[in-house]
C-alpha cells in the first residue's frame, strides 16, 4: 500500500509494460477467507493423498425394499396353504370322532325306530355287528288255549297267538309259562326259547311288526294244584 502511495497509484504491468492507475482497481471490501479444512493434502512427491474409505457398504434402498417385498410375498403365499391344511386336518379329525361316536353307540341307534333300519343297513355294508332293537312290552298275547295231549295224559298242549305292535321288527322273545294255584302262588314254571316255541327256521329271522304269530308248545301237566296259567315275555 505504501508503494502505491509513493508512486501516486501508478503501476507498470510486468507483461506488457503498460502503466495503469491501480487506485481505481482497489476494493473497499476485504477478501473472503478460504476454508482449508476440507482441502485435499498433497504429498511431498506432489501426489494427492486419498483418504481410505472405511465406511460399511450399505445396500441400496431399492434392493432392501425388493428383498422385503419378496419376503412378504412368500408369507402371503404360504398363509392360504397353511390355512387350507389346518381346515382339512380339523375336518378329518371331526369326521373321525363322529364315526367313532356312531360306532360306539350303534346299538342305541339300532334300538331307535327312526334310525334302526339305517343302522342295520350301514353295519351290513361295513361289516360291523349291531343288535336289533327290542321292546318286549310291545309284544301282546292275542289269544291262548290249553288242553290235554291226546296221546300223553301227562302233557298239556298250549296254543297261543302273539303280535309285535312295535313300529320295527325285533327278535322273538323268551316265553315264560307259569302255573299258579288258588293263592296265586307259582307251582310250575317253564321257559321256552324262540327255537322251541316258534321253530328254528323262523327264530333266525326278526319278528315282523303288525302280523300275528301262532305257535303251540307241549308242557308237563303241573297237577291239580294248578288252577290257572300266565304268559310272560322276556
Amino acid at each position: 500500500m505504501k508503494e502505491l502511495t509513493a508512486a501516486q497509484g501508478l503501476l507498470r504491468c510486468g507483461e506488457c509494460d503498460t502503466i495503469f492507475d491501480a487506485m481505481k482497481a482497489l476494493s473497499t471490501a476485504l477478501p473472503e477467507e478460504r476454508d482449508f479444512s476440507n482441502a485435499e493434502l498433497q504429498s511431498p512427491m506432489g501426489e494427492q493423498e486419498r483418504p481410505t474409505d472405511t465406511r460399511i457398504r450399505v445396500l441400496p434402498a431399492n434392493q432392501h425394499s425388493h428383498s422385503q417385498t419378496s419376503s412378504n410375498t412368500d408369507k402371503q403365499a404360504l398363509a392360504p396353504r397353511s390355512r387350507k391344511f389346518l381346515i382339512v386336518s380339523l375336518s378329518a379329525l371331526a369326521l373321525l370322532l363322529l364315526l367313532q361316536l356312531l360306532y360306539s353307540t350303534r346299538d342305541w341307534f339300532a334300538e331307535q325306530p327312526l334310525t334302526a333300519k339305517i343302522s342295520q343297513s350301514v353295519c351290513a355294508t361295513i361289516g360291523c355287528e349291531v343288535k336289533p332293537p327290542r321292546s318286549v312290552d310291545k309284544i301282546t298275547m292275542l289269544s291262548h288255549s290249553v288242553y290235554s295231549h291226546p296221546n300223553s295224559p301227562k302233557l298239556l298242549i298250549i296254543s297261543a297267538s302273539i303280535q309285535n305292535n312295535a313300529t320295527f321288527e325285533q327278535p322273538y322273545p323268551l316265553l315264560e309259562i307259569s302255573f299258579l294255584n288258588s293263592d296265586s302262588e307259582v307251582v310250575a314254571l317253564r321257559r321256552f326259547t324262540p327255537e322251541e316255541y316258534i321253530g328254528e327256521m323262523r327264530s333266525e329271522k326278526l319278528m315282523p311288526n303288525g302280523l300275528p304269530e301262532e305257535f303251540s308248545v307241549n308242557i308237563a301237566d303241573p297237577g291239580t294244584d294248578a288252577v290257572r296259567f300266565q304268559f310272560r315275555f322276556l
